[in-house]
């Protein structure tokens, strides 16, 4: 059995409806830390207990991270064993609650927030809503949701779960010693087989620990797939600044070329007008020429 006062639990927290960016989701970790403390009425001292992944935006409006909530008997590093602080809340007539209730607490504040939510929807719904406030029941006031719980036992119970106790062991060594003694007849010898099976007990072992592997896999799939992903968000930004940039260089350059277009345009349009001048005055010439060379052939 898992000691849960020991055990840490895992889980996604999704908070609705708050407005949000790539830009500034991370600097929201300090905000929803504390609503989570608030939610699970924590004291300041059992800040450590509570740990956030770098927190992500959806869609504009819905933060995202997984929390990670550790036993009792995190303080920070003082050194204290689980046993002095479960003294110690003992003393001051508090019981910690370990990982697995808070998370079922956060849950059923979540799945009242969306009950509620429900009613504000029908006449009736937010009658009913003003008739709990008016008794004294106060509303969370932002909507969220906790998903895929994941227990992670303590050292001493993974330890536990992989190695089989010291008195089975020296029962088993009893047994073989006493089944492969010479004294012992074969029926008896075949019985003592059958009631304790080396392999069996070992297959039982590998069993376990194939499972503990996998869970550790599972987890470490997840977050280099969460690692992936924030990279390729990453990447896409990237691609998308320089997009933005190689066509505003395109842009710039186009406007630059046209510029220049236009001003040979006009250069070359002065030119035809100043030639268009000079043959005007190169034609009142010849024709006062020939008029002049007229009236004298005339004389």
């Amino acid at each position: 059995n898992i000691n849960l006062d020991e055990a840490s639990s895992s889980f996604k927290f999704i908070l609705e409806d708050i407005e949000c960016s790539d830009d500034i989701v991370g600097a929201l970790a300090d905000e929803v830390k504390e609503k989570i403390m608030l939610l699970l009425e924590l004291d300041a001292s059992d800040n450590n207990r509570i740990v956030l992944t770098p927190l992500r935006c959806g869609n504009g409006n819905m933060v995202t991270t997984t929390v990670t909530l550790l036993p009792p008997s995190t303080n920070g590093g003082d050194g204290r064993s689980l046993r002095a602080a479960l003294l110690s809340a003992t003393t001051d007539g508090i019981k910690a609650q370990h990982s697995i209730s808070l998370f079922n607490k956060l849950r059923d504040i979540s799945q009242e927030e969306q009950r509620e939510r429900s009613l504000l929807s029908t006449p009736e719904g937010r009658e009913m809503l003003v008739d709990e406030e008016n008794s004294g029941n106060e509303r969370i006031g932002f909507p969220f949701r906790v998903k895929d719980l994941k227990i992670m036992p303590s050292v001493s119970d993974t330890k536990a779960m992989l190695t089989t106790g010291s008195d089975l062991l020296d029962l088993e060594e009893d047994l073989f010693r006493i089944a492969s003694s010479s004294k012992v007849g074969d029926q008896s010898k075949e019985m003592i087989m059958k009631k304790v099976d080396r392999g069996q007990t070992r297959a039982i072992v590998d069993e376990m620990k194939l499972a503990i592997v996998d869970e550790i896999e599972l987890h470490e799939n997840a977050m280099v797939a969460e690692i992936r992903e924030e990279g390729r968000q990453h990447e896409d930004a990237m691609v998308a600044e320089i997009r933005e940039e190689i066509l505003e260089k395109f842009e710039s350059d186009g406007r630059q070329r046209e510029e220049a277009t236009r001003q040979r345009e006009e250069l070359m349009l002065n030119q035809m007008k100043t030639l268009h001048i000079e043959l005007l005055v190169v034609t009142l010439a010849c024709i006062g020429i020939s008029f002049v060379a007229l009236l004298h052939l005339k004389k």
